[in-house]
Parts: structure tokens; sequence; C-alpha cells
């Protein structure tokens, strides 16, 4: 433990903070920054000239988890508060409820459609990570099993980016950073304070923009109050998860601190019969500590830092062609490590009554090793082992004034990643075929390093036409740049550079790299204008019709898999694919039919795609690579509700329709005929269905709490399901690779504490126990299959834990 400075010592004495809680948050989290900034703190109400008989009210404002404000501030503010603009994406409150519920009140009053998640509904439905939100909210999909555990690939409205390496259309961020990669996006910790799903074009108002939508986890602020939360549980398959949160004032009203630790891990759920041993494991371990300094009523500063060490074993397929579908059989097997670390800095600064500005910096990298079976094939064909260094640096800043009638926000915004990749591929040679001794190898090194930067500024202003009508206007305009510089060497030392399957797996792990193939370095650039705009109508009190529209765009490129050791594979290297563009048409309304007992919200929206993003077959360059393979669009509509319907029975439940399709496709249709009569398409096609986009999505849930006569404290009990139609896994809409209806159940029972302390609870997921395909490639030879891979949602499992929460 670091000791505590002298001077910390002596301002614990005088300021009454002689705790061991606080007395441990100071001496373990970063001590020479929190307590050196103790003297200035304490200084502080001098330099602003604050009398001392004002500090009572801005313990209270600082203890509220928002943002202070100078008290000539505080009125015009507070009369704000009292009769919100209508679409003001986010407005500063003096309010004292916790942030959750403010996020819940404000997209009550936004012009799109959005869902908040809040920390005790999620705990309440005993989630516990960020896999576990699919389709408890509309129109959002996401596969319950992923490459690795660190991974999640979200869904929105169809729209979504099938590649764990690649860009996310669907945005997640957390506490205002954005995460560049669809790897490392898993969360589970117990300071999350609620995660909002936003649907439709974002950043217009903050930070990095996407087309689809977002996912934002807010975590917990610290305060004056003190928090202590700790969590230990243990369920099936050896599953095991202990945390600790811990967070309060250093110095009262000055300087605060949070710490929240982490650990998960499970035995494996699968066997692999030709290594012999398990897979689908997991060990995973994450932390955040946050420093928060409030010197005056003015300034507000977070900053946060957070890590990730991810062991858990990435995804090891099935074969479906193999007698149980279960079984593993690759000889490849699926190591992982993975380490994160991130800063994220949130700086809020009140110039005056009407003005405030708002900067976060965000410094995200992590490096990850790891073995990719892919395919659950035997001869290990496509396996990779992969090694990824991803550094990233975000910054934003922007403006928000209110003016009564009038109220915006303008900001600009700047991102800069480098991501590496150094991938040994064992790529086929020849045909594909099941006939050991005809199968052959083209093992290749590539070393691929791709820069991406990105300019934008931004704005959207909200004007009262009258006292019921609202309109909006936004305009984002966007500079990217990108390059890519890759090596492809031969693994194989002689030529033609190709093996059989007896030396196959040692060359893959241990070949030092030989000839080189070739090498490719390009770059280009991009601009776009995105606009929105919106009208809302507060009908009544209970009643917020909206109309809008929207554009958004997902960044340009170019393609990370080129590893074919030919002409054709640099050139795939240097074909870059442009911006995919979308526009979103919306109309929709917020409703309380019966306040505080029912909330209504629905919509309908159309979306069109320009430029659509797919990796298929180019026929203008004979290359399967990313490229603009045309335009589509999707339809669909969306409703949530949620009813208290007494006072200890809720209910909640989310209904979306969705049709979604590829109208035009700029390359050529191309068919197979197997030999069991079945046919396999071969490339994309115009009409056809576009991928991850389940026709109709349902959740339900309800949950019911009651006191036992003599016993103490409380019990509650609950149950929902979810329901997603069937859908395509990829742009070619075969029916092999077709993932069927799906339906999960889950329950959950709890007690707690009559001082609501302690709470015990058992919950069962997947009480039916379904194991459906979550995602699924077919691979043919001369008209028969050769491997037919599969990854695989969690049996049932029954998990209980102890919570204590102070």
């Amino acid at each position: 433990m670091i000791p505590l400075p002298r001077h910390a010592v002596s301002i614990i004495a005088q300021k009454g903070m002689a705790t061991p809680f606080r007395f441990l948050l100071c001496a373990s989290t970063s001590a020479v920054l929190v307590c050196g900034l103790a003297p200035i703190a304490l200084a502080s109400d001098a330099q602003v000239g604050i009398a001392k008989a004002s500090s009572g009210q801005r313990g209270k404002a600082a203890g509220a988890k928002h943002t202070a404000l100078p008290s000539g501030a505080q009125n015009a503010r507070a009369r704000h508060s009292a009769k919100p603009v209508a679409g003001q994406t986010e407005t500063l409150t003096v309010s004292a409820a916790p942030r959750a519920d403010h996020l819940v009140a404000q997209a009550q009053k936004t012009p799109q459609s959005i869902s908040v998640l809040t920390g005790d509904r999620l705990r309440a439905l005993g989630v516990t990570d960020m896999r576990q939100i699919s389709n408890l909210t509309p129109n959002l999909y996401q596969p319950r099993a992923s490459v690795g555990y660190s991974a999640t690939n979200y869904f929105i409205r169809g729209i979504g980016e099938l590649d764990p390496q690649g860009e996310p259309s669907v945005g997640t961020y957390i506490d205002g950073v954005y995460l560049p990669r669809n790897l490392g996006t898993m969360q589970e910790l117990l300071d999350v304070e609620a995660i909002s799903i936003s649907r439709g074009p974002v950043g217009f108002t903050e930070g990095h923009q996407a087309e689809g939508g977002a996912v934002r986890i807010t975590t917990e602020t610290p305060t004056n109050r003190t928090h202590v939360a700790a969590l230990a549980g243990y369920g099936s398959y050896n599953e095991y998860r202990l945390s600790v949160a811990a967070s309060g004032a250093l110095l009262k009203d000055k300087i605060y601190a949070s710490i929240a630790l982490n650990h998960h891990g499970r035995g494996t759920l699968d066997h692999n019969y030709t290594l012999n041993r398990g897979e689908n494991n997991i060990d995973y371990s994450q932390g955040r500590g946050k420093l928060r300094f409030t010197p005056n009523e003015r300034l507000d500063i977070t900053l946060a830092f957070d890590g990730t060490i991810d062991n858990s074993q990435n995804r090891g397929y099935g074969n479906l062609l193999n007698p149980y579908r279960y079984g593993l059989y690759s000889r490849v097997y699926p190591k992982n490590s993975y380490n994160e670390a991130g800063f994220t800095g949130n700086v809020n600064y009140i110039i005056n009554s009407h003005l405030s500005v708002h900067g976060t910096t965000g410094i995200r990298g992590y490096d990850t090793k790891g073995a990719y079976d892919n395919f659950g094939d035997y001869y290990i064909r496509s396996s990779q082992l992969l090694s990824y260094r991803d550094r990233a640096y975000s910054q934003d800043v922007h403006l928000k004034g209110d003016y009564g009638r009038l109220s915006f926000t303008t900001g600009a915004f700047f991102f800069y990643e480098d991501w590496l990749t150094q991938r040994r591929a064992n790529n086929t040679a020849g045909a594909q075929t099941n006939n050991a001794s005809l199968i052959r190898y083209q093992p290749v090194y590539a070393g691929i390093d791709q820069l991406t930067r990105n300019w934008a500024v931004y704005g959207e202003a909200h004007y009262r036409i009258t006292p019921t009508l609202t309109a909006t206007a936004g305009l984002r305009f966007n500079w990217e740049n990108h390059s890519n510089s890759e090596q492809l060497s031969y693994l194989v030392g002689t030529a033609p550079y190709t093996q059989g399957v007896a030396n196959n797996l040692a060359t893959l792990y241990s070949a030092v790299p030989g000839k080189q193939a070739w090498t490719a370095s390009a770059t280009k650039s991009w601009t776009q204008i995105l606009p929105k705009g919106a009208l809302t109508w507060q009908a009544t009190s209970r009643l917020m019709p909206y109309v809008s529209i929207s554009q958004g765009s997902k960044s340009g490129g170019f393609d990370y898999r080129a590893q074919t050791p030919t002409a054709l594979g640099r050139l795939q290297a240097l074909l870059p694919y442009k911006p995919e563009i979308l526009t979103t048409y919306e109309i929709g309304a917020k409703t309380k039919p019966i306040p505080d007992v029912l909330t209504v919200n629905g919509d309908f929206f159309y979306n069109d795609f320009q430029d659509i993003q797919v990796t298929t077959l180019d026929p203008a360059t004979s290359l399967t690579r990313r490229y603009n393979a045309g335009k589509g669009h999707s339809v669909g509509a969306e409703l949530e509700t949620s009813a208290q319907l007494t006072k200890g029975w809720e209910v909640n439940g989310t209904a979306s329709w969705l049709f979604a399709q590829l109208d035009r496709f700029s390359g050529t249709f191309s068919q197979v005929r197997l030999a069991n009569g079945q046919t396999l398409n071969g490339a994309a096609r115009a009409g056809g269905p576009l991928p991850y986009s389940p026709r109709f999505q349902m959740h339900a849930e309800t949950s019911y709490s009651f006191a036992v006569p003599h016993v103490p404290g409380n019990w509650r009990v609950g149950a929902d399901i979810a329901y997603q139609s069937s859908l395509f896994t990829d742009a070619l809409t075969n029916a092999q690779t077709r993932l069927p209806a799906q339906t999960y159940v889950n329950a959950i029972a709890a007690w707690t504490s009559a001082n609501r302390r302690w709470t015990v609870s058992v919950n069962g997921r997947n009480l039916l126990d379904h194991r459906y395909p979550q995602t699924l490639s077919f691979v043919q030879g001369a008209g028969v299959p050769v491997y037919y891979a599969a990854s695989f949602n969690d049996p049932r499992t029954i998990y209980g834990s102890v919570e204590f929460r102070l």
C-alpha cells in the first residue's frame, strides 16, 4: 500500500476524514494525485469568494451525482428543469435523483427511439453481462455466442458489423468514450449504473458518430455518499463471480473516489474429442477506478482508469456433419490472452447560467494473442493464429447553451487509431475435400498496420416554436482518413509453398516467415455532411408525438483480410471501400397514459442504405472482399411498455417487427447445385434479406415483490421470456446458414433483508435448455459438404449469489 503524504494526513485530521474507508481509498488510489489536490481544494473556496455559509448547499449538490451549479445559475436551471424543452438530448439539473432516473426521464423527452436499462432493472432480471441484454429492447439483436468472451456484436434494426475485428455499425460508448472495435466491448461490473440504447444515427451532440445507433454504458460517479457493494456467486459448470465496489468522499464536497473489481470464472461447456480437453470456458477480470474533483461550483473533473484481463478460451466450434453436433474436433486449441487498459477524463465547466462546456478524453489500448478455430474442422483449414495491438485516442469538446426557447449543443471531435495485426493464416490450396491425402495448405504470415484519423464538427439546436411545439435541427461534418500497410510472406520454405496434412499444425504455429509474397500500401480520405431534423409536439403532459429524419455513416477503409499470396491478393489490400450512408425516417410517440403506472412508447421507421458494405465476390476484380455492393432498405415498427400494476407487481414488454432487404446488388449472382440437389448461393442477390435481421423479436417480463408474515425482509420472484424469428448469418442468404427461431425462458427468486443491505438470489437462465446455433458456416467441394461449422448458446444454468450493499 502506498503511504500517505504528510500533508494528506494533516488534511484528514483537519476535515474529520479519519475513517477506515476514506483512509483506504486515499491510500490505494493514486494517493499522490488525489491527496495532492486536497490543499488546492481547501483553498478554492477563498479563491472563488464563496462564503462558508453556502457549503452545506454545495455539499448537497456535489452529492447529487450531477454537476453543481453556481448560485446565480441554480434558480434559472431549476426553473428550466421544471419545464424541460422537448427534444433536448441532455440537460444539466440540480435534481438529487439518481442519474439512471435522469436518463429514463431524458429518453421520454427525446425525439428518437431510446431504451434505458437501469442498474436496478438489470439486477432484477439477473443480468450480469452485456451479452445478456439481447432482446431486452426492441430490434436489438446480438448472437449469444461470439468469437471470444470479450467481444460483442450488436445489431439494431438489421444494422451491424459481422466481423469482430470490424468497426461497429452500432457504437459502444463507456462514459462517453467510443470503443473502436467489437473486441473489448464486454462489460460486467457492479458499478454500471445504466445502459442506454439509441436506435438510429447518433453523433450530433457528442463524440464519434454511428449509423445504426448506440449502446451507451454509464458507470456510477463517486459523490459524498459512501457506497460499498460486494457480491459472491456460484452456479452450474462451476461458474463463480467475485465482485466488490466502493465509493465515497475523500474530502467532503471536494474530492471523491471509487473502485470496482470483478472476476468471473466458469468451467468448460463443451469437449474437444480430438484434444481430449474442455473448451468454451470463462476466465475474465475487470476493474475500474475513478477520481472526482469539484474545487468549486463551476468545475467538475472526473478521471477514470479501467482494465480488463480475459484469458477465456476463444470460441470452439462444432461441426454439424459429425454425429454429435455439440462435440468439438479441431486440432487447434483456442487459447486466448486479452489485456486492455483505458483512461477516461470528463470535465464539466459552468460558464454562466446559460452556457456550459464539456470535454471527454479517451485513451485506450489492448493487446491480444489467440488461436482461432473458426470452423470446427479437424483438418484446421482456415484456422488462424492472431495477434492484435490496438491504440486509440479521442477528444471531444462541446458547448451547451440554454436561452429559454432556444437551446443548443455544438462541438468538435478528433479520433486516432493505430490497429496492428499479425496473422498466421492457414489458407487452403486447391479443391476442398475431406480426403486427407488430397488436402493441401498454403499457410501465410500477414503483418497489417491500419491507421484511422477522424475530424468532425457538429451541432444540434432546439427551438420552442410554441409552448408545446419544438423544432430540432442538426448537422455534422465528418472527415476521415484511412491508411493500410501490409506485408505477406509464406510460411512454407520452398515453392510452390504448399504442404499436406502431416506437418501443417507445426508450420502454422512455429514456422519462421520466409519468402515475401507481396507488400502493399495505400491511403484514402472521405468527407460527409450528415443532417438531422425533428419536430416534437408535447400534446399533453402524458403524450409526446414526434417525427424525425437523420443521416449517419459507417467509415470506409481497407480490407483487413487480404491474405492470398497472388497479385489479386495484393489488389485486395490496395482497394478501398467507401463509407456506407444511412438515412433514417422515424415517427413515434412517447406516452404515459397513467402517470407512475403505465408507460407506452412506439415508433415506425424506414431506413435507406446507400453504398452498403458487403463481403462477397466482386465481379469487377474477381476477388472475394469487402466492397460497396449496392443499396438496400429496412422498415419496421417498435413497441415498448412498462407497467407498475400494484406496489409490488411490475410488468415490462417489448415487441418489434423488421423487414430488411438488399434492393440492388452491384455484382453477379452465382449459384451451384450440390450432389443432394440443394442449391448454394455464391454471392449476394438483389431482393435478399440483410443478415442478422430477425423479422420478429419479443420480450416480456414480470416480477412480484411480497412479504412473508413473521419472516423479516422482502421476497421477489420474476420470470421473462424472449423470442426471435429466424435469420441469415451472411449476405448470401443460403438455407444452410439460416438460424432457426429461438425462444429463451429465464426466472429469478430473491430475498432482501429488512435493512436492504443483503440480497440472496437464485436465477435460472435458458430453463428450456435449448441450444440453438448462433453462427453457421458451410463449405462444400465438388458438390459435397466438407464442413458445416456452428457455435451454440449456453445450455441451462442455475446461478446463486449473495450481495451486500451499503
